[in-house]
């Protein structure tokens, strides 16, 4: 798909939970994937979501428990110089209140943490005028 028309401008929504779940080896082979995308600035946007399991035989669940190793593939992103957003598709169901609120919370405090973790500086979310 991406080397149908080459152009700065076309690229994916990589989702990476959907993609581990075509995947013998998720844990394994997920890097390689990236790596591919990434060292030709094609993934645009990443769903960063973990899945139990592999090919065929899988379910979804939150960042630090599935097969791929998250600690570890954030460090593949940023390898192939990745600096776009990181985000949850969507996550599984926990009890309580706001169960989707949270569980969102979660996994974005996950990834902050797996952010800071490489080193990369912590993003402004306004921007203040001087006096």
């Amino acid at each position: 798909f991406v080397q149908m028309h080459e152009s700065p401008y076309h690229g994916l929504n990589f989702c990476q939970g959907t993609i581990t779940e075509m995947l013998d080896d998720p844990g394994e082979e997920i890097a390689d994937v990236i790596r591919w995308f990434g060292i030709r600035k094609k993934i645009f946007n990443v769903h960063f979501r973990n899945i139990r399991g592999h090919k065929l035989d899988f379910m979804e669940v939150f960042p630090d428990e599935g097969s791929v190793d998250f600690s570890e593939v954030i460090k593949v992103y940023q390898e192939v110089g990745y600096k776009y957003m990181l985000m949850p598709d969507h996550v599984p169901q926990i009890s309580g209140v706001d169960r989707q609120g949270t569980a969102f919370a979660f996994c974005y405090g996950y990834i902050t943490a797996l952010l800071q973790s490489i080193g990369e500086p912590r993003k402004q979310a306004w921007v203040t005028k001087g006096p």
